[in-house]
Formats: C-alpha cells, sequence, structure tokens
C-alpha cells in the first residue's frame, strides 16, 4: 500500500497501517472504518479469494452505504497477483527464469500458492528458505512476509504490475481521482 500511495507524492499520508491482520479482520472492522471515513479517508484492500467477484464481496462484507471517504479495493485473486504482475521484477528477484512467471496472475486461482511453488525452483537459496514452507503445517515460508516486503519496497514496480493486473490498475486510478470530503 505504501508503495501504491508514494506515486502520488505528498497527496496522501498513512496516519495508521493495520497491515496483516487478515481477511477476518477486515470483516469484523469495516463497518467501523467505513463509520470513521466521515471524519478521515480509509483505504481497505483485501483479496477476492473464493468470491465470483468483487462486488459481491464488497456487498457481503459492507452491509450499510459506504462513505464518501471509504476506498474499498479488492486484489484478484489475492494480493500476490499484483506482485507476479511485475513478471520482469520477480523473476529477476527470485532468480528463475521469466517463462516461470505466469503472464495472467490474475487467473491463477492461488496466486499465493503459485509465488511458492515459483519460489522452490529459485536459483536463490533465500529465496527457497524464506517462501517456502519448511513442513506440511506450514502454509508459508518463516519470513515469507518480510521477504515480499523487500521485494516491494525495493523492486516492484508498479507500472509494469499494472499492464498485467487490472484490479491493480483500476485501484491505483481509483485511488488517483479519490477527492476527498469534508
Amino acid at each position: 500500500m505504501f508503495r501504491i500511495l508514494e506515486r502520488f507524492g505528498n497527496k496522501y499520508f498513512i496516519a495508521n497501517s493495520y497491515a496483516g491482520n487478515g481477511s477476518g479482520y477486515i470483516k469484523k472492522g469495516i463497518s467501523g472504518f467505513n463509520q470513521a471515513s466521515k471524519f478521515n479517508p480509509f483505504f481497505v484492500l483485501t483479496d477476492l479469494d473464493t468470491y465470483l467477484c468483487p462486488s459481491g464481496l464488497i456487498n457481503d462484507r459492507l452491509k450499510v452505504q459506504k462513505e464518501s471517504n471509504l476506498i474499498f479495493r479488492v486484489a484478484i485473486r489475492e494480493v500476490e497477483s499484483w506482485l507476479l504482475a511485475d513478471r520482469k521484477g520477480i523473476s529477476d528477484f527470485m532468480g528463475v527464469d521469466l517463462k516461470q512467471i505466469p503472464i495472467r496472475s490474475e487467473l491463477l486461482p492461488d496466486p499465493k500458492r503459485s509465488l511458492i511453488s515459483i519460489a522452490t525452483i529459485s536459483k536463490k537459496r533465500n529465496i527457497r528458505e524464506d517462501l517456502v514452507p519448511k513442513n506440511n503445517n506450514a502454509t508459508i515460508g518463516p519470513n515469507y512476509n518480510g521477504r515480499l516486503i523487500h521485494f516491494v519496497l525495493d523492486s516492484w514496480s508498479i507500472d509494469d504490475a499494472m499492464k498485467n493486473s487490472t484490479s491493480l490498475a483500476r485501484a491505483v486510478a481509483c485511488i488517483e481521482k479519490f477527492q476527498p470530503s469534508e
């Protein structure tokens, strides 16, 4: 999120971030975020996961009228699809051939699982060790989030990713057009 807002210079600042709390947290807190957005703009990003379309997820989560200062966006299928959409960047970062990176990451049924699968063939030991689960009980590697944050902050090209991800391009366009109401 920080990297996306960075595109707009000082038009936006982040007062608080509630990253990493998962979709359950968003589901439980969305009505509060909506209410709070009457006073301060809120940006909420969630994964589509198993929903068929973003509007279905948004309608299921937000049972009341959305306030004008709430930006509620959905990454199609998961936010990892946005990372995979920067095909050259993720290929270089992970140390794999560009042919291993899917062209249409938003069509993947489980982008996180695809990203981890790609990590298993990485030439970089630290990528394999950080992203690939160590045992059958784990779904991600021990430094999955840390390693991907490093990619996002240092290497991810939003412009390249937007060419391959319509949900990312729409999210950026929504933020660009956003005018906070008083």
